[in-house]
Parts: structure tokens; C-alpha cells; sequence
């Protein structure tokens, strides 16, 4: 039944490498780009190359698809997520404000906005999504490399649960 699921999680956010030209000699950064339902998440979050509303739009897509993996693979998340599209967040309980269970937790945003989102917020949200997507491959015993693009990681994933390769 999981793997059904995770296989209609596929489809709706299909995970795909995308060639790009580069007009750069030598080429200064990777002749491709991985992209979530079609959209774009760059390795660097803050290239001026990709739109806010893209970046902030395909780390939302990603949010989503890692709430929902945990959920159907039944491994909680480190950090919780709040999945509100392309305005997401996560939660990281150990450092912050006191949260109404006197717990510490700050919410860091998921998206980028110039002007308004802290660029470091964004990086330290976007470091915790990834550790929930480490996470994950660690429970389920899925060899990685931690310099991966994130994508390529969760491509990993489902490669191995869903399709059962293993390496």
C-alpha cells in the first residue's frame, strides 16, 4: 500500500534532470538542474537566475513531498514542517522562542522573498528540510552523499523504495 502511494506521490511531483546551457568557458557551474513538477530548484537558492515565486514555489513542492513521504514510510521528521505551498516553513524545536507547550522552537521560512525573508533564515530552514530528507534515507538505510543536491536525494529514495534499486 506505501509503495502504491509513494508511486502517486511520483507522479504528481515528478523528479527530473533538466539539461541547461551555460555560455560560461570553462563551465563555472553544473550543465544541469534538477526540477520538481517541472519547476526548477537551483543548487544555490539565491541566484538572481531563478525567480523568487520559482525557488520559493519548488521548495514548497519539495516540503510537500517530504511531509508525505515521512507520513507514508511512517519515520517522523526531525523538523516539523508546515507545507503552505510556495509559503512553507519549518519548525526546529530545539533553539528559540517558547511555543505554547513551553517548548523552544523558531519557525524558519521555506521561501525566498527579497526584501522581506532573511537570507540565513532561509538557509537554515532549507539546511533542516534537507536533514528531514537525510533523515529519511538514514531509516530506510539508502546510501547518499551529504553534498547531493536535495532533489537528487529524494530521487534516490524513491529509487530505492519505490523501484527497489539498491546503490
Amino acid at each position: 500500500h506505501r509503495i502504491r502511494l509513494l508511486k502517486q506521490l511520483q507522479l504528481i511531483f515528478p523528479i527530473r534532470v533538466m539539461s541547461i546551457n551555460i555560455a560560461v568557458n570553462p563551465p563555472q557551474y553544473p550543465q544541469h538542474q534538477y526540477t520538481i513538477a517541472s519547476i526548477p530548484l537551483p543548487d544555490d537558492i539565491h541566484s538572481v537566475s531563478v525567480s523568487d515565486d520559482q525557488v520559493s514555489t519548488s521548495i514548497g513542492f519539495l516540503c510537500y513531498l517530504v511531509s508525505l513521504t515521512s507520513k507514508y514510510l511512517a519515520i517522523k521528521p526531525r523538523y516539523k514542517m508546515i507545507c503552505r505551498c510556495s509559503r512553507s516553513a519549518i519548525i526546529d524545536d530545539q533553539a528559540g522562542a517558547v511555543s505554547s507547550n513551553n517548548k523552544p522552537s523558531t519557525v524558519y521560512p521555506l521561501f525566498r522573498e527579497r526584501g522581506a525573508v532573511d537570507k540565513e533564515q532561509l538557509d537554515h530552514g532549507f539546511t533542516l528540510l534537507v536533514r528531514n530528507i537525510e533523515c529519511l534515507l538514514l531509516m530506510r538505510q539508502v546510501e547518499f552523499h551529504f553534498g547531493w543536491n536535495s532533489l537528487a536525494k529524494m530521487e534516490k529514495l524513491f529509487m530505492h523504495v519505490v523501484d527497489g534499486s539498491i546503490g
